[in-house]
């Protein structure tokens, strides 16, 4: 279950960055054994001023400039800390010689679920200097910064990192995200990726789950169709219906086809059109559930957008 909640959180992070610039998940590094970056980030100035609804704040502080982003569901240990040290200069030297040049040594962002009491205390990690909780680093030529997710302030600008926390932590990041408004950009990056973890976990594995992460599911669920039943306030499910209409009520009255219709419409962050509605459901008919799926959680709004519109996507 850990390895479902860390893909939970490098794909909000992945989407969260990929608003600011560019973004990709499982980098490998070239090296003499598999390493792999979590989230390799590199930012676009123009798309920062152009998403001025991302505040000032930590997730922000991380964007601006380009750098790593490694995730630990436990406590960050030594080895751990050591193998992304190896991994962000190994990196580092392969950007380099791509450029024939020398670069800046990428920002390190370490995000620890639990407390890494022998990490901070062993390697010379001091509080931030500007007094942002739970935001730890050693000196800035490092360029290395530790993130206790348990620690960060329970506000707006927190939201998407403390649903990377540990299972209670989670369950009020869920709540908080549920609180904000129905158009929030946090919703919109976090929700597709919630819903499909809630519901891609089986019966027998979630009756065995401890009751704080079994409850996390079953919130998550309640909180997706009461979202589903505000879009249907706000029109998107009067669209999906029109759809309906013109002839694909089989594909959408299925459950599972009903919910994919859904889930790309609130990706796009507004009702689908009716040749993007019949379109979807060729596509699903044509490549299947499970390829639409992966390119609705996957794709940009525009991205999504142009290959709903393209008669030969694949």
């Amino acid at each position: 279950m850990h390895f479902r909640f860390d893909q939970l959180g490098k794909n909000i992070l992945r989407d969260f960055f990929g608003l600011v610039g560019a973004a990709e998940t499982e980098v490998e590094v070239p090296a003499g054994d598999a390493q792999r970056i979590d989230v390799w980030h590199v930012p676009d100035p123009a798309l920062l001023v152009a998403h001025p609804e991302i505040e000032p704040g930590l997730l922000r502080a991380m964007a601006v400039e380009p750098g790593m982003v490694e995730v630990f569901s436990q406590a960050l240990d030594a080895a751990e800390l050591h193998e992304c040290l190896r991994k962000r200069y190994q990196w580092h030297h392969t950007l380099e010689l791509r450029a024939e040049r020398r670069l800046p040594l990428p920002a390190a962002w370490l995000l620890s679920a639990g407390r890494p009491d022998s990490v901070l205390r062993g390697f010379g990690f001091a509080p931030d200097a500007a007094g942002r909780a739970g935001l730890y680093a050693p000196a800035a030529e490092w360029r290395v910064q530790v993130v206790v997710i348990g620690e960060l302030p329970r506000e707006r600008g927190t939201v998407l990192l403390r649903l990377l926390g540990a299972p209670r932590v989670r369950r009020m990041a869920l709540r908080d995200l549920t609180e904000l408004p129905g158009d929030a950009w946090e919703r919109r990056v976090a929700l597709p990726w919630l819903v499909r973890l809630s519901f891609e976990v089986p019966a027998e594995l979630l009756a065995g789950l401890p009751s704080e992460e079994r409850d996390f599911i079953m919130e998550t669920r309640e909180w997706y169709e009461q979202t589903l039943k505000q879009a249907e306030e706000r029109g998107i499910e009067r669209g999906i219906e029109r759809g309906i209409e013109r002839g694909i009520e089989r594909g959408i009255e299925r459950g599972q086809l009903r919910m994919t219709a859904r889930l790309c419409a609130l990706r796009l962050g507004r009702p689908l059109a009716e040749a993007e509605q019949a379109a979807l459901a060729a596509l699903l008919d044509r490549l299947g559930e499970e390829r639409v799926g992966e390119a609705v959680l996957s794709f940009s709004a525009e991205a999504l957008a142009a290959w709903l519109a393209n008669p030969n996507a694949r």
